[in-house]
């Protein structure tokens, strides 16, 4: 069957990942193409290997170990990695939560189109803050089906809230050569991904919400998007394309920090997650 699959996410964002370890079996490799307003397009990995998941790009290294319930955030350039896990980030968001109450409290006594100004550049950095409730995450059709490299897929919106967030363009996972099994760690990262944005109000977003298995009973099969089009803060499209997928056994010590990494505090997140 061909060894070829999808996935792009914004969550994505999504998010890319190798197997590690003596003895693993054969892991699944996708590549993919991430062109950001139009640029040329860079790439970007993504291994699945059982309840490990290493997703990379030029900058940024995320390993999710799911038998660990952590993620590491690894940064090549620096030699320094952020470990974050549910009890650490609850912590942070609320350390985050309080100084944002005080930085709004104080935009209080700032002339308004000042205050505006710093408000709106708030909201387009870190939202608005926790909703009332879990907002509604719907899939709606969006046009006829089409090809995106070897793989016919349906296009669809995401409407959160009311609203439309991104479009995705989802392939069957029979035509894909993929099964379920092979998604289980990128749903249980996705879970993971969910946690962590719960337990920080000011980094939660609607989409957040949205997971695998949220998609496939949303759209009555089972696939995954092979193309996914997504608009961020600042008004930047991302535009993230599959292009192969291969089975191969995962290189040795991609699912551990590689020797001589620092460990760095949150405090020092921004910085890490930060562009080149």
């Amino acid at each position: 069957m061909p060894s070829r699959f999808a996935w792009s996410a914004g969550l994505a964002a999504a998010l890319l990942a190798f197997g590690a370890g003596a003895g693993a079996q054969a892991a699944t490799v996708m590549a993919f193409d991430e062109a950001v307003n139009g640029a040329a397009a860079q790439p970007r990995t993504m291994i699945l290997d059982t309840d490990r998941l290493r997703m990379s790009n030029a900058a940024v290294d995320f390993i999710f170990r799911g038998d660990l319930s952590k993620v590491w955030v690894l940064r090549a350039k620096s030699h320094t990695y952020l470990e974050l896990t549910p009890g650490g980030l609850g912590q942070m968001g609320a350390r985050m939560d309080q100084a944002m109450a005080l930085m709004k409290a104080k935009l209080a006594a700032v002339p308004e189109a000042q205050r505006k100004q710093v408000e709106a550049m708030l909201a387009a950095h870190v939202g608005q803050g926790a909703p009332a409730a879990p907002p509604q995450v719907g899939y709606e059709k969006a046009g006829d089906s089409r090809t995106v490299g070897d793989w016919s897929c349906a296009p669809y919106r995401i409407v959160v809230g009311g609203k439309a967030s991104s479009e995705v363009c989802i392939a069957k996972l029979a035509d894909l050569g993929l099964s379920r099994d092979d998604l289980t760690v990128f749903a249980g990262f996705g879970a993971f991904m969910a946690k962590m944005t719960a337990a920080m109000s000011v980094f939660r977003s609607p989409m957040s919400s949205i997971d695998y298995d949220s998609m496939t009973k949303a759209i009555g099969f089972d696939g995954f998007p092979v193309q996914t089009t997504a608009t961020l803060g600042g008004g930047r499209q991302i535009v993230v394309t599959l292009e192969s997928i291969q089975r191969q056994d995962p290189p040795a010590g991609a699912f551990d920090i590689p020797a001589g990494y620092t460990k760095i505090d949150f405090a020092s997140m921004g910085r890490l997650l930060a562009p080149e």
